[in-house]
């Protein structure tokens, strides 16, 4: 079994009221089910259609399920608070209904994380503990981020 990946690169600054710890333990979750076969990367872009240049985008740390993204189309979505017309122009290009995810992304900074911990209480933080790792694994706990030092 692979341990927990290590987060090399720099901070990250707070997203749908998601600290950056709490986005290093997403993304750690994340690529701990997919290294260990339990979960799959997706293949294409699930708004465009593309096939390189992939990463994966989690509008909610709380959750395993990422949507795999082109790069430059995750790079307009981060940057669609500073630069909507962009953003706009995706959603216009790519949307059938308007009733999709992407589709319905706010332009404005949202808290979703505090949203989630009204209305689940401050364990759904814990990830970890709720994610649907196969009967049996030990998760290494002494792996997952907690700030600085780790």
């Amino acid at each position: 079994m692979k341990g927990l990946r290590k987060w090399v690169w720099g901070t990250t600054p707070v997203y749908n009221g998601f600290t950056f710890e709490e986005r290093v333990r997403g993304w750690q979750l994340i690529m701990f089910m997919i290294d260990n076969g339990w979960a799959g990367r997706g293949a294409t872009c699930c708004i465009s259609g593309q096939t390189e240049q992939l990463r994966l985008h989690s509008e909610n740390y709380y959750s395993w399920e990422p949507h795999t993204l082109n790069h430059s189309i995750h790079m307009a979505l981060h940057r669609r608070f500073k630069e909507p017309d962009q953003w706009r122009r995706i959603v216009d290009r790519y949307a059938v209904t308007g009733e999709e995810w992407f589709a319905r992304l706010s332009l404005v900074p949202v808290d979703l994380a505090g949203e989630l911990r009204a209305r689940h209480g401050p364990e759904v933080a814990d990830i970890f503990s709720r994610a649907p790792i196969p009967e049996g694994v030990a998760v290494p706990f002494d792996q997952i981020y907690r700030g600085e030092g780790m």
